[in-house]
């Protein structure tokens, strides 16, 4: 599992194509990708953790089927 704050999660996993406001607006929602877990620090800072397991093709394609839903 890695750890990321929200900057380093845009850039590392995302490429650059969504902004770091963009994914505090995520967890702020709701919306993180289900391989991920937010914890927020004392200091109000967010920690975005990761689960390096590989998906299959059937759980992506459920994540995106539960997010158009919602």
């Amino acid at each position: 599992m890695k750890t990321y704050k929200p900057n380093e999660y845009a850039v590392e996993v995302w490429f650059g194509k969504v902004t770091d406001k963009t994914i505090r607006n995520w967890i702020k929602a709701g919306k993180m990708p289900s391989n991920t877990k937010v914890e927020k620090t004392p200091g109000g800072q967010y920690l975005i953790h990761v689960n390096d397991a590989p998906k299959s093709n059937s759980q992506t394609l459920l994540d995106m089927m539960k997010a158009k839903a919602a």
